[in-house]
């Protein structure tokens, strides 16, 4: 493989000199990681902070039982037994406190209890206890026990017992609830903003990368500036590394377009010298074949002499071999002047029902001693086509004696149909039909459908060349086959209009690019 042909390798590409880095995926994490961590800090302070309030509130509770306990003890000590009721009554009221008075042998002598559900107090774990925690129905109490200095009579002291409810809700607890909103709606607002901030940024940069994008497709091909291909990255984030991408991947395809321009160059060059040599070994060879054909004829007219039987068949076979070579280098010749744009069209109107009588009457005598039948078949009254008549006559023996000679037995139908823009002739057979895997490549140049032994009768350049010329007068040729049901070439040439005649020379122009790159224009 030459240097200009080989396809490009990894390090024929120039790099850019820039690359980015693998950044973390910023777009979509961050608001979501702003929201998750302020509902988790915002958590995690209320559960502390409520831990602690409860603490708190669990030791005020503890510390005024004590308080109220040890007052109304030390004051109680000083009375007289029967205005107990009523300080016992102002303490509990102004502590917020239930308060019991229970003598030495544990009976209460005094109670006053707060709310509206009454306590069932434990007065021996209480006496014995002395401070600790109170479980009840209605909730959780911090109790305190002290006893009343009553002198000397044992019988005569009392015990002041002091229960103070622990809240519900610690104190503090509403500040905390709305500290843990406020918190969390200012993180959610952060949030908010930074992912308005990240998602515009993104869009910005990918609408600019996107723009720039259609701007170096819409220039097509037609500057070879490679500096404006570029694409400018503008952040080492996920749309930098979009953009770097696709600088890497115009770079490529520079280099690729380059070697496939170079590649094409010479092949078109190659393709040129081709068709010189072939054109030029043709005409060598077709000169001593005319002088060979000559001096047959002139033996054949036993002009010199009379010739015997088996002279007069091997003379006939000479003129027969070299017919037939003079029609497989026509076939080159020709095949090159329309590679070479060198074939010109003389364009008139054809009568097509005419010309396929003559060509039918002519294949009749190649089908030899097979039993095929030959018809003409007319759909429309009169169908005429603007196109060259010697090449219409070349298309359409080509396809008929095809048909004639790959068909055992059966019929050959040449069927004629016009209407206002094209005419269109169907050359069908009852033949074998051709593989599928052939019928692509059955309009390539030097290639052949059918047995071995009919290919080895000509060079594959027939149908190539009808395709060349039904493309040059701006028609079409197509192939319709179905393996073991025969085939059918459809011929498609521009009927008599009034833009006939521009569409022709176009077609014709698109037709001699096109077979120099073995391309369907």
């Amino acid at each position: 493989m030459s240097p200009s042909t080989r396809p490009p390798a990894d390090d024929d590409v120039a790099p850019f000199g820039r690359t980015a880095r693998r950044t973390w995926p910023l777009v979509p994490p961050a608001p979501v990681a702003v929201i998750v961590f302020g509902v988790a800090l915002s958590l995690l302070f209320g559960s502390v902070g409520v831990r602690q309030l409860s603490r708190q509130s669990e030791a005020s509770a503890a510390a005024r039982a004590e308080l109220v306990a040890t007052t109304l003890a030390a004051r109680l000590s000083q009375l007289a037994p029967e205005s107990r009721h009523d300080i016992v009554d102002r303490a509990s009221r102004r502590g917020a406190t239930s308060i019991w008075l229970v003598d030495a042998r544990g009976r209460v002598v005094e109670e006053a209890q707060t709310g509206t559900v009454t306590i069932d107090l434990p007065i021996a774990k209480v006496l014995r206890e002395r401070t600790g925690e109170l479980p009840t129905s209605r909730g959780s109490y911090r109790f305190s026990a002290h006893a009343v200095d009553a002198g000397a009579a044992r019988d005569a002291r009392v015990t002041v017992i002091a229960a103070t409810e622990v809240p519900d809700t610690p104190e503090g607890g509403r500040d905390l609830a709305a500290a843990l909103l406020t918190l969390s709606a200012l993180l959610t607002g952060v949030a908010a903003a930074v992912a308005f901030a990240v998602s515009r940024d993104v869009r910005l940069d990918v609408d600019d990368l996107a723009r720039r994008i259609q701007e170096i497709a819409g220039r097509g091909r037609e500057t070879t500036d490679r500096a404006q291909d570029v694409v400018p990255v503008p952040a080492l984030d996920e749309v930098g590394e979009l953009a770097v991408a696709f600088d890497a991947l115009v770079e490529r395809f520079a280099v690729a377009e380059k070697t496939y321009a170079d590649a094409l160059a010479r092949i078109e060059e190659i393709d040129r010298e081709r068709a010189t040599f072939l054109a030029t070994v043709s005409h060598e060879l077709r000169s001593p074949l005319n002088a060979i054909l000559g001096f047959a004829d002139i033996l054949l007219s036993e002009v010199d002499g009379p010739l015997v039987g088996e002279a007069r068949e091997e003379v006939a076979i000479i003129k027969q071999s070299g017919l037939h070579l003079l029609g497989l280098i026509n076939d080159i010749l020709e095949l090159s002047a329309i590679a070479s744009g060198q074939l010109r069209l003389a364009r008139g109107e054809v009568d097509l029902a005419t010309l396929a009588q003559e060509v039918v009457k002519e294949a009749t005598g190649l089908r030899g001693d097979k039993d095929v039948v030959l018809r003409v078949e007319q759909l429309s009254p009169r169908c005429v086509a603007w196109a060259d008549a010697r090449r219409v006559r070349q298309i359409l023996g080509n396809l008929v004696g095809n048909a004639v000679k790959f068909t055992p037995r059966g019929e050959v139908v040449v069927q004629l149909e016009c209407d206002q823009y094209y005419a269109t002739i169907r050359v069908r057979d009852t033949g074998p039909g051709i593989k599928p895997e052939e019928r692509e490549a059955i309009f390539d140049e030097y290639r052949q459908g059918g047995d071995r032994r009919a290919r080895r009768r000509g060079t594959g350049l027939g149908l190539a060349i009808a395709r060349r010329l039904a493309l040059m007068h701006g028609g079409s040729i197509r192939l319709v086959s179905e393996l073991g049901s025969g085939s059918t070439f459809v011929l498609k040439l521009p009927a008599r209009g009034a833009d006939t005649g521009a569409r022709a020379v176009d077609a014709g122009a698109r037709a001699a690019v096109s077979s120099r790159r073995g391309e369907e224009p």
